[in-house]
């Protein structure tokens, strides 16, 4: 549609544009000029919606075979970021994804709280919470004069001070921690799953199923406010397509045989797919099988039955997550509001490979909870993961998944899309962060961080940028070619800089060492340049010991 036939959207952009030229903080919302301003608010709406553990080729628009037509339209109208980078797993990315900064800042130095007989106990920075060291995104929009709107997973503190409301969010539907799908079952021990509805804890019904439940939540949560004129930011934090594997019958029914050749021929045809959208070079080197599996040929008949169904029930949660963003866009359009909306999409990492459902303490307890037969898998009362093979298949040119450093546990299918200011059909490689993401919903809002101190309190500031200048094609890369990026969790390490890497995997505990890799050249990091590179790789390390310094990081 061209700016002649859309005057109203014409208008918007040059609103967007100026405010977020000038960075204006809100307006006073208690004089009479400001409350007209408020009733005619014409700054756009914010959507962020995020995907649980989805691997980076899951999506039919990176290279997957699972019908996800509504996200490839969304995709396709707007910008694809291929060089996005989350934490490696999800509580780490939602604390630098509220924060804007690094999670050692912002509260989440490992996932929860560390134990008291640990050097990290106490340490700032390792609160186990959001910490209060940082203004939440939700705090700053709802301060900008934006209805701030989450369901789905937290996972970012428990008690009512640290919870979504007690963070900035107006309206909540929201699990305390965890991602359990079907009914109200607990997902990592026996009991009921706990949400915050609002601010009481509550238990849901036989009936629950999260990701229809939790985008009927926010459909009914942006309408009771629809009519005031205030602009939204909803945070749509998905736990599809997370551990347990759990869908409805008839979801799963639709990909009845479709897993039956295995995990290494899907991984041939997501890696061509891959090669023939361009997402990766033609010369590129699959990633090896991974080290100690099986091949498929090498399973028994019912092994590969009950592999194939596991990669079913998988499928299903995605293309489910799908359908119901689907609904969700229907009714933006039904309700005029999406023009209005920047849709934001993600992974909070990678694909996930581990069997936990095998280790202890879940093994014993999914012993005597679950029915694991091959007739039930998918059920509410089962409780399987599709480990490492799929996984690859997920990561696709990547190597790894979730928990590591390496490529397949943190670069994560991304897009952004508003039509208004974000040209369809495009593509960039520069490299994001999910620190990012705040600066950049700021500018959207035409607001601005304050800076050290908010509400009173002192606030750390943040230190992502802001991607609207690249995504709205002003600019080629906002982060300049020598700007180092570091990440850690639980000793696993890696720094980015320009097109090298530095990756410390920590599994190898006593033998493990610094390896080096150019992820231009080689992005599925099988080439270790560090005894070609020593005087590179010195330069990396001592980026490392300036990125653990500057966020406190407690070994």
């Amino acid at each position: 549609m061209n700016q002649a036939t859309c005057p109203r959207r014409t208008a918007l952009a040059v609103i967007v544009a100026a405010l977020a030229a000038l960075a204006l903080p809100a307006p006073d919302r208690g004089s009479a000029a400001a409350q007209e301003a408020a009733r005619r608010d014409v700054r756009p709406n914010i959507l962020l919606i995020v995907a649980d553990d989805l691997g980076y080729s899951d999506l039919g628009v990176y290279g997957g075979e699972i019908p996800t037509p509504n996200l490839d339209n969304l995709a396709r109208g707007g910008m694809m970021l291929t060089q996005f980078y989350a934490n490696v797993t999800c509580s780490p990315t939602r604390a630098m994804l509220m924060s804007g900064m690094d999670n050692h800042r912002a509260g989440l130095g490992v996932m929860g709280p560390p134990a008291k007989d640990s050097v990290q106990y106490g340490k700032p920075g390792y609160e186990g919470h959001l910490n209060f060291r940082v203004a939440s995104l939700p705090e700053l929009l709802r301060a900008a004069g934006y209805h701030t709107y989450m369901t789905g997973k937290w996972h970012l503190g428990r008690s009512k001070e640290t919870s979504p409301r007690g963070r900035g969010f107006e309206q909540v539907f929201a699990s305390l921690d965890g991602a359990a799908h079907l009914g109200g079952l607990s997902w990592n021990g026996p009991g009921k799953a706990s949400y915050f509805d609002g601010d009481e804890l509550v238990n849901v019904g036989d009936d629950f199923y999260t990701t229809r439940d939790y985008t009927t939540r926010m459909i009914d949560f942006i309408e009771r406010d629809r009519k005031d004129g205030k602009p939204f930011f909803a945070w749509l934090a998905y736990t599809a397509p997370h551990w347990p594997l759990q869908a409805p019958k008839d979801s799963i029914a639709k990909f009845k045989g479709k897993y039956d050749a295995g995990w290494e021929a899907l991984y041939q045809s997501r890696f061509a797919r891959a090669q023939e959208l361009g997402l990766i070079p033609r010369d590129h080197v699959p990633v090896p099988p991974v080290a100690g599996q099986p091949r498929w040929e090498e399973l028994s008949a019912e092994e590969r039955r009950i592999e194939a169904r596991k990669m079913e029930v998988y499928a299903a949660m995605v293309a489910d997550l799908d359908s119901y963003i689907g609904q969700l866009v229907d009714y933006l359009k039904r309700s005029g509001q999406y023009d209005d909306t920047v849709i934001v999409f993600l992974s909070d990492n990678g694909a996930e490979y581990l069997r936990r459902d095998t280790m202890e303490p879940l093994k014993k307890w999914v012993e005597t909870c679950c029915d694991n037969s091959l007739d039930n898998l998918g059920a509410g009362n089962s409780y399987v993961m599709y480990g490492p093979n799929w996984a690859r298949a997920g990561s696709v040119a990547y190597n790894r998944s979730k928990g590591t450093t390496y490529e397949g546990g943190f670069r994560v299918p991304t897009f952004v899309h508003y039509p208004q200011a974000v040209a369809g059909n495009t593509r960039s490689n520069a490299l994001g962060t999910v620190m990012d993401l705040l600066p950049t919903f700021l500018e959207i809002a035409g607001t601005r961080h304050p800076g050290t101190n908010f509400q009173g309190r002192e606030v750390l500031p943040p230190t992502g940028k802001s991607l609207w200048p690249l995504v709205t094609g002003k600019v080629p890369q906002v982060h300049a070619a020598d700007e180092a990026f570091g990440w850690e969790l639980y000793g696993h390490r890696t720094i980015r800089q320009g097109d090298w890497k530095i990756v410390w995997d920590a599994t190898e505990r006593d033998k493990a060492t610094w390896r080096l890799f150019n992820v231009a050249r080689d992005p599925s990091e099988q080439n270790d340049l560090s005894h070609l590179e020593p005087e590179r790789l010195a330069a990396m390390v001592k980026l490392w010991d300036n990125y653990h310094r500057d966020n406190g990081l407690v070994p």
